[in-house]
């Protein structure tokens, strides 16, 4: 596994990096101190270059070390500055879940719906998955990125799943199943599965605007 030059290839070095990442510190002290660890990485990273490319995903972990210590003043001081620092950032999973689940806690229920459904479209199993749903088979679509992946949802570190609540679960479940989400989903597992034999430039350019308006009536609510 290792280069001629000694050095880990780059896969594994990102792994290994991203399972560390995801080992969070049992105490409060610990965990302020990570959070303080990154905030000030991703800002030295701003100063040296102008922008920040946190190719490691210290901003995304950010959201589990902010949902674990569960205080939700800084959680939405933090979600602000991520907002403005990455304005078009896709994001991804766990991130959404704790976002959702962290504006469920400042009761921002509209907010915290529509971060819920865009979790579900960016990965389809980690909501069953959390609600301890059997997930049969993974669906025949196409995939946008590997978090899409139906094996993803074994990155959900165990201690953001023992820190959602009952309640939690049960808002998660309604909402899922809910008629606006099943509607949202039913589309876009057809959109998606026709795009794996469309190849059309035109035909996939307009399926794939439709699937990224999916979610415009719940992104417009939180306006």
């Amino acid at each position: 596994m290792i280069s001629i030059s000694g050095q880990l290839p780059v896969l594994l070095v990102n792994h290994r990096l991203r399972v560390y990442m995801f080992i969070f510190p049992e105490t409060e002290k610990k965990l302020k101190a990570r959070i303080s660890s990154y905030r000030t990485a991703l800002n030295k990273e701003k100063k040296t270059h102008h922008f920040i490319n946190d190719g490691s995903g210290k901003r995304y972990v950010l959201f589990s070390l902010y949902f674990l210590l569960n205080d939700l003043k800084k959680s939405e001081s933090y979600f602000t500055w991520y907002q403005e620092e990455f304005p078009d950032d896709a994001g991804e999973p766990i991130q959404q879940l704790c976002w959702s689940l962290s504006l469920l806690r400042m009761n921002k229920a509209v907010e915290a719906r529509y971060r819920l459904a865009k979790l579900m479209l960016d990965n389809l199993y980690l909501i069953p998955y959390v609600m301890g749903q059997p997930l049969g088979q993974e669906y025949d679509i196409w995939h946008a990125s590997n978090f899409q992946n139906r094996d993803y949802i074994d990155d959900l570190p165990e201690a953001v799943s023992h820190a959602i609540t009952d309640d939690e679960r049960e808002w998660m479940a309604e909402a899922y199943g809910s008629l606006e989400f099943r509607r949202i989903r039913k589309r876009y597992l057809e959109i998606s599965h026709e795009l794996l034999t469309t190849k059309d430039i035109a035909e996939r350019r307009l399926l794939l605007n439709e699937s990224r308006g999916l979610l415009q009536p719940l992104m417009e609510k939180t306006d």
